[in-house]
């Protein structure tokens, strides 16, 4: 069981991450263990996923990347997929309040898989949130890293480049977004299941017991506090007093 250190809410954490990353694991076990649907499950799941953005609005934290639905999730049972599908569709239709608030919407991942309504309600949700800036909210939808990184590679062939840096081929992700500062995963696993795979080279990992549902400030206030405690050296050798070599 991951142990927090202390935190102060009184005494938020000077450094904050400008891009937090969330693997919103758990939410089916949570629901299992309750006996009820796994629907259910992620009902719930998107009740927290609010939480953790009027969360990161109040911090100041500039972009939310949320990992909704995986290249992978389509092994799961049709009637998951479409329940989650259509909670997608639902939550994308709140485009007033991601306005009010300041959040800007952007979907990465290969919308072509997807149902045709729930393709027009993340158009619009694009197009009618592309002047906010309080915040970007980076809901990946039919997401995978290996799979953004095929995209980039043929838009770099579509567009008749031979070679290119890796400024440039981040370039060609879904979207120009920061790198993740931390990403964390609830749920118990300790992997990143093909999550931001290009971005992640130096962001700092949080892997938490608790099922995604079950998710609290308290736990949020943690997560930030492991992330003030961390020595983020980018690959050079700081002198901090601190004897950490990588």
């Amino acid at each position: 069981v991951m142990r927090l250190p202390f935190f102060r809410k009184d005494r938020f954490p000077p450094v904050l991450p400008a891009h937090l990353a969330v693997i919103m694991d758990g939410n089916g076990r949570w629901a299992v263990n309750r006996g009820l649907s796994r629907l259910k499950g992620h009902r719930e799941g998107i009740k927290k996923a609010e939480l953790v953005i009027d969360y990161c609005l109040k911090r100041g934290i500039k972009v939310v990347s949320l990992f909704v639905f995986s290249t992978e999730n389509w092994k799961r049972a049709e009637r998951e997929v479409n329940g989650l599908f259509k909670l997608a569709a639902r939550y994308l239709d709140n485009t007033k309040d991601f306005s009010r608030r300041g959040i800007k919407v952007v979907v990465s991942g290969d919308l072509s898989r997807l149902p045709q309504e729930l393709v027009g309600k993340i158009e619009r949700a694009e197009r009618e949130t592309s002047f906010n800036r309080v915040m970007t909210l980076n809901l990946c939808i039919n997401y995978g890293g290996r799979a953004e990184l095929a995209h980039a590679v043929n838009e770099i062939i579509r567009q008749g480049k031979s070679a290119v840096s890796e400024k440039e081929l981040g370039e060609f992700m879904y979207h120009r977004l920061p790198d993740p500062d931390l990403i964390v995963r609830t749920g118990g696993q300790m992997r990143l299941s093909n999550f931001l795979l290009f971005q992640a080279a130096y962001s700092e990992l949080v892997f938490s017991d608790t099922l995604w549902p079950d998710i609290n400030e308290k736990d949020l206030d943690g997560f930030l506090n492991i992330y003030e405690h961390r020595n983020r050296n980018f690959g050079e050798v700081r002198d901090t007093g601190k004897t950490i070599d990588a």
